[in-house]
């Protein structure tokens, strides 16, 4: 019965990121476009690694490399877009992947992995992120209704002599 619920419960996850990638594709900037991608292109990549490792995980010293590779790869590209993304919800989901991304150092730290903290770390990420993204497509497509059209990547630019003055504790 447990499986069963747990098989549910990922089917579920798919469908929502699926519709979650769709709309993105539709109603989303580039921000949200390439987030729900990579959250979708983990999930894929994740079920072709089972699928051409059958199940027989790829360890070194207890790290299912596969995972790490997966998470390592997902934590770069959700960091970056967190970084110069106009926009405050893309951080959650970063955060979030650093803490799955975390949880493959748990096993060279610890030898018991039966432990709840190990599943919260390496399962609840997900569900973190994909809540973060749905709330954060949504947000996006009201803040384009009211005012419009908006930068989808922060402006950063080198100080001015001008700004700089500003600053400088003479002035």
């Amino acid at each position: 019965m447990a499986m069963l619920i747990l098989a549910a419960r990922a089917y579920l996850l798919h469908a929502v990121l699926t519709v979650l990638f769709v709309q993105a594709l539709r109603k989303g900037a580039a921000p949200e476009r390439i987030l729900t991608t990579t959250l979708l292109g983990m999930l894929v990549v994740d079920r072709i690694y089972h699928l051409v490792t059958a199940g027989d995980a790829v360890l070194f010293m207890g790290v299912n490399l596969g995972h790490f590779a997966i998470d390592a790869i997902g934590l770069a590209i959700f960091i970056t877009v967190a970084l110069c993304a106009n926009r405050s919800y893309p951080l959650w989901i970063g955060a979030a992947q650093l803490i799955a991304f975390s949880s493959h150092i748990y096993p060279l730290l610890v030898r018991n992995l039966e432990g709840p903290g190990y599943l919260a770390m390496s399962i609840m990420p997900s569900y973190v992120q994909t809540t973060a993204m749905g709330l954060g497509l949504v947000a996006h497509m009201r803040r384009q209704k009211k005012p419009g059209s908006y930068r989808s990547w922060r402006v950063s630019s080198r100080p001015t002599r001008q700004s700089m003055r500003k600053m400088s504790p003479s002035a």
